[in-house]
């Protein structure tokens, strides 16, 4: 079990997984060595709070596409669900980084207190089939402290 005194939040690792915290954001991710996906939570406060996630994703889908952050975006979905018993949504996607496409779940949520998250997979598109359990697994044993 991972735990983040931080981000106020642990996670259950699979075996060989390590966890990176990051030196310039509040995100910590988890990888397997050798393995090309990675699972990324993120407790970053955004600068226009927001209280629905799917229009928090909406929004900050048109940011990035105003910024042409993501080459070659293409949006898959984005859509409401619950999480922890609290309003979440998913957003799904692939784009291209390093020249390679990568496709991206992405699930917004906030804790009870208002704490905002967000458990973001990446991995290779076309490894998607095969490893897209592992954010199912990991999210659910992801809990709030």
């Amino acid at each position: 079990m991972y735990t983040s005194a931080a981000g106020r939040f642990s996670i259950a690792l699979p075996r060989q997984w390590r966890a990176q915290k990051h030196a310039t954001r509040d995100s910590v991710s988890f990888t397997r060595p050798g393995a090309t996906g990675t699972m990324i939570v993120e407790w970053t406060v955004p600068d226009i709070p927001w209280d629905d996630p799917r229009e928090h994703w909406i929004g900050l889908e048109k940011e990035i596409l105003a910024k042409g952050l993501f080459k070659k975006y293409e949006r898959i979905r984005i859509t409401p669900t619950t999480f922890l018993g609290r309003k979440a949504a998913d957003w799904e996607f692939t784009r291209e980084r390093d020249g390679s496409t990568i496709h991206v779940i992405n699930r917004g949520f906030h804790t009870a207190d208002g704490r905002p998250y967000a458990l973001y997979w990446e991995t290779a598109h076309a490894r998607w089939p095969r490893d897209r359990h592992h954010f199912a697994a990991l999210a659910r044993t992801f809990r709030t402290r």
